[in-house]
């Protein structure tokens, strides 16, 4: 429920990149995504909570952008 002008600049900058390539670029994998901002978040916040926020929101815009990627657009089922 945060503003985003509350949340730190590094840690904006890490979830727009992440969030555009989750909506924009269908070729990279929702894994290797979430996973690359990851790394990024964890060495800019070393030992802070940001990397946790970064998981959750990248997953969570995952879920409603990649939705057959991550299994919920398709009823569960695989083609």
């Amino acid at each position: 429920g945060w503003k985003l002008s509350r949340l730190d600049s590094i840690l904006r900058a890490v979830l727009r990149a992440g969030v555009y390539e989750l909506m924009h670029r269908p070729d990279v994998p929702v894994k290797v995504v979430i996973n690359e901002y990851l790394d990024v978040a964890n060495a800019f916040f070393d030992g802070g909570d940001e990397p946790s926020v970064v998981n959750g929101v990248l997953d969570k815009v995952a879920r409603h952008a990649r939705a057959r990627e991550m299994g919920k657009g398709d009823g569960g089922k695989s083609a």
